[in-house]
């Protein structure tokens, strides 16, 4: 029996809650994509780095995910599947997001808490080959980076 997107979609939310970077690359697929949440696409290894940066800088960091369901599945593409984020966190150790080519993020102790974002999951020989994320004002990296005071270009 395969296992279900929605269930390879909540393994992976979860690994990624709890801080489980190597499980949760395990949960994408080789050629996985990261789209909408920074100004380019990220791949697989560049998406797992910037969530363990992110998480290093706000240990507490939460993606708060939520109402996952299923949008559609198409023979070809795979499953697709949506749910609600919503980003919070607080800030306590500088850290650098090297996929960005962002210099350092000093330490602020502030709280950041994005607007809730809808993420679409395509899951395809259970793996997560896609997420997309819709744009929102005040998400995405930029959201983020403004809620700490920081406003500098993203160089990507």
């Amino acid at each position: 029996m395969s296992i279900t997107a929605t269930q390879i979609v909540t393994d992976f939310m979860e690994a990624l809650e709890t801080k489980q970077f190597e499980k949760a690359a395990t949960y994408l697929a080789d050629d996985f994509r990261f789209i909408g949440w920074t100004p380019l696409p990220l791949n697989k290894d560049q998406f797992i780095r910037l969530s363990s940066e992110l998480a290093y800088g706000m240990p507490n960091l939460s993606y708060n995910f939520h109402d996952l369901h299923e949008v559609d599945a198409l023979a070809e593409e795979g499953v697709r599947e949506r749910a609600a984020i919503r980003v919070t966190g607080t800030q306590v150790n500088e850290f650098v997001l090297v996929p960005l080519g962002l210099p350092p993020i000093p330490q602020t102790a502030q709280s950041v808490a994005l607007p809730e974002e809808h993420w679409e999951y395509v899951v395809r020989d259970d793996t997560i080959v896609t997420i997309d994320v819709e744009p929102v004002p005040g998400g995405g990296i930029s959201g983020l980076l403004h809620q700490f005071g920081i406003n500098i270009p993203i160089i990507q």
